[in-house]
């Protein structure tokens, strides 16, 4: 089967994330993807906050 390099990739970040919670009962691997998912919204909207900054008014 061919494999992209963004299939590849995925496939990396699955292993990641089963070695990182490989053990974990039902209620830590809650707890692992509601804070992964609350630090990617920070960083997301420390992004669109970087971007907004980005752009200027030239009169």
């Amino acid at each position: 089967m061919f494999e992209t390099s963004a299939m590849k990739e995925l496939h990396r970040i699955q292993e990641e994330i089963y070695e990182e919670t490989k053990g974990m009962t039902p209620e830590e691997l809650i707890r692992y993807f509601e804070e992964t998912a609350k630090k990617v919204e920070r960083e997301l909207e420390e992004l669109k906050k970087k971007k907004k900054g980005n752009y200027s008014i030239i009169s």
